[in-house]
């Protein structure tokens, strides 16, 4: 089994598989254009080991860890929500769904044609699929409501000009 300790720009999926290469390195969370978007602790450390195999002699798999803290504002108090992701998957790459099926329901199955992937968008991916769809705090912040009295003016009814309208025959029938 190879060992490196930093990651490469392009992971080279069969070959790294049959070498059985494990890597391990560091990010910043600044790395990954897609997660710094929505996090603000830009500068936190983004740890990765990818071990890397070959599934029934053909299939390219990785099975791989990735541990970060990111801070996300709270959808609900829009606060700082700190959140500690510890991240374990098992991808295995095939070229048609159909190939998916015949490895076990551990493998989250990824789809593509190329033989190599951008590491930090294969990172990416994995840590976009971790965060919450909408992280809030688990206990019940509220947001800031503004107590100041709201002032609500009165609009003008449309049908108002009608009340003064007077009926010719004085409204006998």
């Amino acid at each position: 089994m190879e060992l490196s300790k930093s990651l490469p720009v392009q992971l080279k999926l069969f070959n790294f598989s049959k070498k059985e290469v494990s890597l391990s390195g560091q990010y910043h969370i600044a790395d990954f254009p897609r997660i710094s978007e929505i996090a603000s602790n830009k500068k936190n450390n983004v740890e990765v080991d990818l071990s890397f195999y070959l599934e029934n002699d053909k299939t390219p798999c990785i099975d791989g860890i990735i541990k970060l803290d990111i801070v996300l504002p709270c959808q609900r108090c829009l606060e700082e929500l700190h959140i500690a992701l510890n991240i374990n998957f098992t991808l295995a790459f095939v070229r048609h769904e159909e190939q998916g099926e015949e490895l076990g329901s551990h493998y989250e199955i990824y789809v593509t044609e190329e033989d190599e992937l951008k590491t930090i968008d294969l990172i990416s991916d994995e840590i976009l699929l971790s965060i919450p769809m909408v992280p809030m705090h688990d206990y019940d912040c509220m947001a800031e409501i503004n107590t100041q009295e709201i002032v609500v003016k009165k609009s003008e009814n449309p049908f108002s000009i009608l009340k003064n309208i007077q009926i010719a025959d004085g409204g006998k029938e």
